[in-house]
């Protein structure tokens, strides 16, 4: 019994013993990890190993425990070297809400500049139409006699401020008196326009209510002119731009030189004594 036993005991250490070598080689046949992967492994705190090969359940759990902690290290490491770069990075980024606050800067730039574009093209196409007015009132100012002469000043509605401008004939200048009965101003202004209008027939001169239009007037007459609905003179204030000077000759000089009023728009009548003159001459 004793003889079975302790041959038993033999065979177990010399297969302890095979597996021993067999192990070995595989070990070697690994590659080395390089110094740094080593000196972290060597960094990570863990018990000592007990003398002797780590067989059995309990060597086999060891070495588990021993590599699960080196992997660890290892991630850890990794995480660690991925934040520094990320925070070495930072002060050069922006972040997402940092980009969409400079992309809504940048369209609001484009949008000024292309709001700057298109006041120059209108600007542009405002002047090169009003050069075409002139020139087409200069060219047949005695067509424009035959066809179409007002030398009236008279009151319209809010109603039909639009299509008295837009309705008319585009060689036509329409002069707007915005008027408020309370004001002074505007009652002498109304006896100016009205001799205007006699003297410049071949423009329309028409008053509207400022309280009608919801015009907030500040304690001056106003003055709007039209030509082909395109706004030519914007004398909101004329006050101002008359000065103290408030008759006649100071108004129609301020149409004249803000472009409401030209010398095509007058109308030349006839005097009765220079063609009786011409009869007389005759005979």
């Amino acid at each position: 019994m004793e003889d079975a036993l302790w041959a038993q005991l033999q065979n177990t250490s010399l297969e302890e013993i095979d597996d021993k070598h067999r192990i070995e080689p595989e070990s070697e046949s690994e590659p080395e990890q390089d110094d740094h992967d080593e000196s972290l492994v060597n960094s990570i705190p863990h018990e000592e190993r007990q003398s002797g090969p780590h067989t059995g359940p309990k060597g086999v759990r060891a070495d588990h425990d021993y590599q699960q902690q080196i992997q660890l290290a290892l991630k850890n490491k990794a995480r660690a070297d991925y934040n520094a770069r990320m925070l070495a990075k930072a002060p050069t980024t922006t972040t997402y809400s940092q980009d969409a606050k400079e992309q809504e800067l940048l369209i609001l730039q484009q949008q000024q500049q292309q709001d700057e574009l298109d006041e120059d093209d209108l600007k542009f196409y405002r002047e090169k139409r009003l050069n075409e007015l002139k020139r087409l009132k200069q060219g047949n100012h005695s067509i424009r006699q035959q066809q179409k002469l007002f030398g009236t000043y008279t009151t319209i509605d809010a109603d039909d401020y639009a299509n008295e401008i837009d309705d008319e004939w585009k060689t036509i200048p329409v002069i707007i008196h915005i008027y408020d009965d309370s004001l002074p101003k505007c009652k002498e202004l109304d006896a100016i326009l009205f001799d205007l209008a006699q003297k410049y027939r071949l423009a329309k001169f028409i008053r509207v209510s400022a309280n009608d239009l919801d015009f907030d007037l500040v304690g001056s007459p106003a003055i709007l002119a039209y030509t082909s609905g395109i706004l030519v003179a914007n004398l909101v204030r004329i006050i101002d731009i008359v000065g103290s000077r408030f008759d006649i000759d100071a108004i129609e000089d301020t149409l004249l030189r803000h472009g409401a009023l030209s010398d095509n728009d007058l109308y030349d009548i006839p005097s009765v004594g220079s063609d009786e003159e011409e009869e007389e001459d005759d005979e």
